[in-house]
């Protein structure tokens, strides 16, 4: 059983404190990690441990490569003992057996304490595959033609010998990482080729499209992109130059906004799309279709969505099916869509965390808040700045300036080590931070 307590590892402390906060535990000169010992490939992964904390409860999390193992699947919860250095060894869950790459997390659950890593799922150590002897330098490829929805022609370069890869297409901006497999292949001689693939039906429709050739190791990898069209290559309007553009020239909060275009190319469809801040639109909900027209400069009004009702803010993005688009976004409060600042206020609202009681409260010290505005007080995971959180409570900034207040830890984020807590105003003003969730000081 000493192999089932073994595990744990990673070091990585976490601990640091950052805002003034720091996790309350007693200072060490090291800190606990571990290496990655053997892996056989979709079974299990075998660990040692450095300088882990004696008697602590850690869960042993896996995940996709990149994740840092956060909020992975718990294959394990293990009891560090005596601490130190032990072996563990870990059955590598079902979600995650075919992964090229995986990530491995061991969190503690009675400390702040955690350590990750990383392996490659195959049984060699975890380590890098082996390079072809005499290969040297980096597959590439170039797209040569588009049937659009149907299938696209590549020319490929410098690809290793006997090799085998998968092709993967996605919606762009993904690299095509975690696409559709349209098909397999083997590298044979290597060098250079030509190949054409479908274009899955999933697809069909998209604008631009990723394309990704990934060897079944993973070690090799290549990707590009294409427009979705006869030429694979930008749209093209005869006669029309720059790109197109939009402002905002009015908000109606939760009803409406009203654009003013630049410089549209004549005669087009584009569709109307809203979402969340930070998406450029994309993905967002089609609220209308329009014609451009005689294109350049018009002005249109469109219905913000139910579904974004109350949010601060909202990105619009204007798309053409031959991949043409321009985007913006709004403050959603019946102005120009700025922020409009109460008489005599400038500067930024901030606040830092005074206190914490471990899954029950924080206290935070705030400064210069504007006055008499209406606030939200939400709490989210940590990375999430709070933006969508739990709302805990709501308050008004009377005089502004600096307070201090306190609010409830929500139970949804009860066992969270850190947790992050946002204050805003329907206006727009806003300021976030975070916190150790645990007593202190």
């Amino acid at each position: 059983m000493k192999k089932q307590k073994f595990l744990i590892l990673l070091s990585t402390l976490l601990l640091l404190f950052s805002l003034g906060v720091s996790p309350k535990v007693a200072q060490a000169s090291t800190y606990p990690t571990f290496s990655i010992t053997s892996v056989e490939k979709g079974v299990n992964v075998t660990i040692y441990t450095y300088n882990m904390p004696a008697g602590k409860q850690f869960k042993v999390l896996m995940g996709e490569f990149g994740t840092l193992g956060i909020g992975g699947i718990n294959v394990a919860t293990i009891d560090t003992g005596a601490g130190g250095s032990f072996y563990g060894t870990f059955l590598i869950p079902d979600a995650l057996k075919d992964r090229l790459r995986v990530a491995i997390r061991l969190e503690g659950i009675d400390t702040v304490y955690y350590a990750y890593n990383w392996f490659w799922n195959n049984t060699g150590g975890g380590t890098d595959p082996v390079t072809p002897p005499g290969y040297t330098g980096i597959p590439t490829f170039s797209v040569l033609s588009v049937v659009k929805d149907t299938s696209v022609t590549i020319k490929a370069y410098n690809f290793p010998a006997s090799t085998d890869f998968k092709v993967l297409m996605g919606k762009m901006w993904t690299q095509g990482i975690g696409g559709i497999e349209v098909t397999t292949f083997n590298s044979g001689a290597g060098g250079g080729f030509e190949a054409t693939y479908n274009i899955p039906a999933a697809l069909a429709g998209e604008q631009r499209i990723a394309i990704r050739l990934e060897s079944s190791t993973g070690y090799y990898y290549a990707y590009n992109w294409f427009w979705n069209n006869p030429s694979g290559t930008t749209p093209i309007i005869p006669g029309y130059t720059g790109i197109p553009t939009f402002s905002i020239k009015s908000v109606v909060t939760d009803s409406s906004v009203t654009i003013l275009t630049n410089n549209f190319p004549q005669d087009l469809e584009f569709k109307v799309l809203m979402g969340k801040m930070w998406t450029q639109g994309v993905g967002g909900i089609h609220v209308a279709t329009i014609n451009s027209g005689t294109g350049g400069s018009f002005e249109s009004t469109f219905d913000i969505p139910a579904a974004l009702a109350g949010e601060q803010r909202i990105a619009i993005r204007l798309e053409a099916t031959n991949g043409y688009f321009a985007y913006n976004w709004f403050w959603n409060n019946t102005t120009s869509g700025t922020v409009t600042p109460p008489s005599g206020y400038t500067g930024i609202p901030t606040f830092n965390i005074q206190a914490v009681v471990k899954d029950s409260t924080v206290t935070i010290k705030a400064y210069n808040f504007p006055p008499g505005l209406d606030f939200n007080v939400r709490m989210g995971l940590m990375w999430t700045q709070g933006i969508g959180g739990e709302l805990v409570e709501v308050f008004n900034s009377g005089a502004g300036g600096n307070f201090e207040a306190t609010y409830n830890i929500p139970a949804a984020l009860y066992g969270q080590q850190r947790i992050s807590v946002r204050v805003e105003s329907p206006s727009g003003y806003y300021a976030y931070n975070w916190f150790w969730n645990n007593t202190y000081p």
